[in-house]
């Protein structure tokens, strides 16, 4: 296996939607950093407290903004002003306390209740952030000292309306995460102190669904269908599903003594547990219909490696290559770039996986596979539908561009940006957009998405094989008007959506397509032909314009 290329920058830490880092990378070229692909963010884990709980500080109120101004200006994808930034944020304090507003007028920033001046301030005569954080402090004391509302307001609760107005001004997928929320995030990515057990509550209990393998639950002999009543000593009934995490999740090597019963053999027992790092599971593998199925709920720090070891065991377990590989991206929110990059290269032998393109230099990379690759010439197919998000787009775009993939469903959501993340002095998160990926063909996932080489998510005229027979022309215009999408038009990206609208389903009848595919080389020739054509035909057009 290649040698890693750890991606890091100190200042930051990377952001994701889901819940390893793989010893093995692909080849970037040019910097990564602090890159996330951010969707739906999972939540119930145990969180810490954080600085909401503690006095306001007006050293801290500076402190905050000056860290939050400058990095949007410094690094959001699209260039702003100081001011334009700064006075969003102050417009947030209004959220406080509805009577307050801060509004520019006259070459000054006037602090007003219900209208009229409180207090006048000087526009700062420097654009940095440095001057508009010390100056949003200001008025942040002076908003207290005039309101008891906002007076009685937790360090927490200003800092996020603040940062709420200024992750307003920018776009869907920027976002501000105060202390405990971004602790509850930094756990699903890579990992928390637990027990390794997927729960349910229902009924007022609270039931093993799964045992993680190579977790102390799994070595204590806790299995599905147990019920946990107790956790040191507490009652867990009537508890919600975050509040039964808060008892079970803890520092790594702390004990937690949990009171079972048995579904197997309707006794109790009380067991006592060492709490070791977990990383939740992402990939899960199966032998059906003939082919190896794949499911990756997400892409946390130990995807690519588990996806790894998964295609290894079913091999042993087929006792020979395998026939034919689906890969279910569909429900899949996203997470860390280098896991879904390294999960693409495990299937390319060399050239393009993704580039990310942004302003600020270090947003733009290329990255390319290495000579390392599993299931060779195994055909693949990959499943979407539109809750497949940003990663999982990626992996997607990525195989299908390179011929090795023939993607079945709907288009994917389409989002298609890269947010670079901030660690904040409270210990809350600032994720920004800063970088949109293009596929190995040249176009913008932001906004568009994945065309499926068989959509099912509008009724076939024929069977989906005729339609393979009969439309290839028809199919290779919409791959090709798809591989023109170079720039976020938002319009033209409706308008294209239209030849397979998303859908949020998630079909038995697809799984069903897709091993029949497979298992037919000639078919699977057929759907791969026009994604392909269309990636030729852009690749070449790319290739006379930079000639000309």
């Amino acid at each position: 296996m290649s040698s890693a290329q750890p991606y890091s920058n100190p200042p930051f830490s990377c952001c994701a939607s889901a819940l390893s880092f793989h010893s093995r990378s692909v080849t970037p070229r040019g910097v990564l950093v602090a890159l996330c692909l951010v969707f739906g963010l999972l939540g119930g884990c145990a969180g810490t407290s954080g600085s909401g709980e503690r006095d306001y500080s007006h050293e801290q109120t500076r402190d905050m903004f000056e860290v939050a101004y400058g990095h949007v200006q410094e690094r959001f994808i699209e260039r702003l002003t100081m001011e334009t930034i700064a006075l969003a944020g102050l417009s947030g304090l209004s959220v406080i306390d509805g009577r307050m507003q801060v509004t520019p007028r006259d070459g000054s920033i006037l602090l007003l209740k219900e209208g009229q001046e409180v207090q006048r301030f000087a526009w700062p005569e420097t654009n940095d952030s440095e001057s508009w954080a010390a100056v949003t402090a200001d008025v942040v004391d002076r908003a207290r000292q005039a309101s008891p509302v906002s007076a009685a307001a937790l360090p927490e609760e200003i800092y996020s309306a603040v940062m709420d107005a200024v992750v307003g001004t920018l776009d869907q997928y920027s976002r501000y995460e105060g202390a405990v929320s971004a602790n509850n995030q930094q756990q699903s990515r890579n990992g928390f102190g637990g027990i390794g057990v997927i729960i349910r509550t229902e009924n007022d209990q609270t039931t093993v669904v799964e045992t993680l393998p190579d977790t102390p639950a799994a070595a204590a002999g806790l299995q599905a269908g147990d019920q946990i009543t107790h956790a040191d000593g507490k009652p867990l009934v009537g508890l919600s599903p975050q509040q039964v995490a808060q008892h079970l999740r803890g520092k790594v090597g702390t004990n937690v003594v949990i009171d079972v019963l048995k579904a197997a053999a309707g006794t109790s027992a009380r067991v006592s547990i060492v709490r070791a790092p977990i990383v939740p599971l992402t990939v899960l593998g199966r032998l059906e219909q003939g082919v190896v199925i794949i499911r990756i709920r997400s892409f946390n720090r130990r995807t690519a490696a588990d996806l790894e070891d998964e295609i290894e065991q079913l091999e042993t377990l087929q006792g020979g290559p395998l026939p034919g590989l689906v890969l279910d991206l569909r429900n899949n929110p996203g997470g860390l770039l280098d896991q879904a990059v390294q999960a693409a290269d495990l299937f390319l032998r060399s050239g393009p996986v993704i580039t990310t393109r942004g302003r600020h230099p270090a947003a733009n990379s290329a990255f390319a596979a290495d000579s390392y690759q599993i299931a060779k010439n195994v055909p693949i197919v990959i499943l979407t539908n539109g809750r497949s998000a940003s990663a999982s787009e990626m992996l997607a775009a990525s195989l299908q561009d390179r011929g090795r993939a023939v993607v079945i469903g709907s288009a994917s959501h389409g989002k298609g940006s890269v947010q670079n993340l901030q660690e904040m002095p409270n210990g809350g998160e600032l994720a920004i957009t800063w970088s949109r990926m293009h596929s190995p063909a040249g176009y913008v996932l932001d906004g568009l998405g994945v065309l499926p080489n068989i959509c099912t998510s509008k009724p076939f005229k024929n069977d989906a094989v005729g339609m393979l027979h009969y439309e290839q022309d028809r199919l290779a215009r919409q791959f090709q008007d798809w591989r023109r999408y170079d720039r976020v038009d938002l319009g033209l990206a409706g308008t294209l959506r239209r030849n397979c609208p998303a859908s949020f389903e998630t079909l038995a009848s697809d799984l069903d397509l897709a091993a029949k595919i497979l298992l037919a080389p000639s078919i699977y020739r057929l759907a791969l032909a026009p994604s392909v054509k269309a990636t030729v035909a852009a690749r070449e057009k790319a290739e006379r314009r930079r000639r000309s």
